[in-house]
């Protein structure tokens, strides 16, 4: 993630415009387009299909011998990616080891189309799309570790999402769960405090909950924290 490359033989490849890596990127994590909906999003004010064919062939040019990856299907364009990798498309599969060492960055970084709203829009949405599934995957493996008793590497994994989104009632209210298993209520407390001050700056009432609010489908507590028999109880 972050800033947008195209790599073959771990070489990146070089397109002559802008266009044509946006729209290797876009068949990549969308998949297959009909040709009308690729011009209007690339190309909105000038809708002509011979701007895709010359972006099309550009793409071809950087592909160099897998040019083949591009393929033409009905009146539309596909990106064959057999054996390929394509980063975004593996947050659900993220282990704890892998998750932490993600660096999330800006989506597509520097691939603003100049004069194309739509094509910013299309960054936006799917830049929040994949936050939120890393950040699915974040919390997931965080339960999973602190049921299994690692509350080290669960707590990096709950700080992570609460570094992420420091507004998140959620994140703040697992981290908060974890760190009450792991025999350390003071400083769960204190983290809740300075989440709810922080949310309070913000928006200028205070959060929801009262306590550490449960997650839908998770064993999280509220004030006061789980004593030793508890936390043994989950683990188990």
């Amino acid at each position: 993630m972050g800033p947008p490359s195209l790599q073959i033989g771990g070489q990146d490849l070089f397109f002559k415009t802008r266009k044509a890596l946006a729209l290797a990127l876009y068949l990549a994590l969308e998949g297959p387009q009909p040709q009308d909906a690729l011009l209007e999003l690339l190309w909105p004010d000038s809708p002509h299909s011979g701007s895709l064919r010359t972006a099309a062939l550009h793409l071809r040019q950087a592909l160099g011998e897998q040019a083949w990856r591009l393929q033409t299907q009905w009146c539309g364009l596909s990106l064959d990616l057999s054996g390929a990798f394509v980063d975004a498309h593996t947050l659900g599969q993220l282990s704890a080891e892998q998750a932490l060492a993600w660096k999330p960055g800006l989506f597509l970084a520097g691939l603003h189309l100049k004069g194309n709203p739509a094509w910013d829009d299309y960054l936006m949405l799917r830049a929040e799309t994949l936050a939120a599934e890393y950040d699915r995957r974040l919390a997931e493996l965080c339960r999973a570790l602190a049921e299994q008793g690692d509350y080290d590497h669960a707590c990096e994994l709950a700080r992570r999402r609460s570094e992420l989104d420091p507004l998140s009632e959620n994140a703040c209210s697992q981290w908060g769960w974890v760190l009450g298993l792991a025999g350390l209520p003071q400083k769960a407390a204190s983290i809740q405090a300075a989440f709810a001050r922080r949310f309070t700056q913000v928006f200028g009432f205070g959060p929801l909950s009262a306590g550490l609010r449960p997650e839908e489908g998770g064993q999280f507590f509220s004030p006061p924290f789980p004593n030793k028999a508890q936390r043994e109880a989950v683990v188990a």
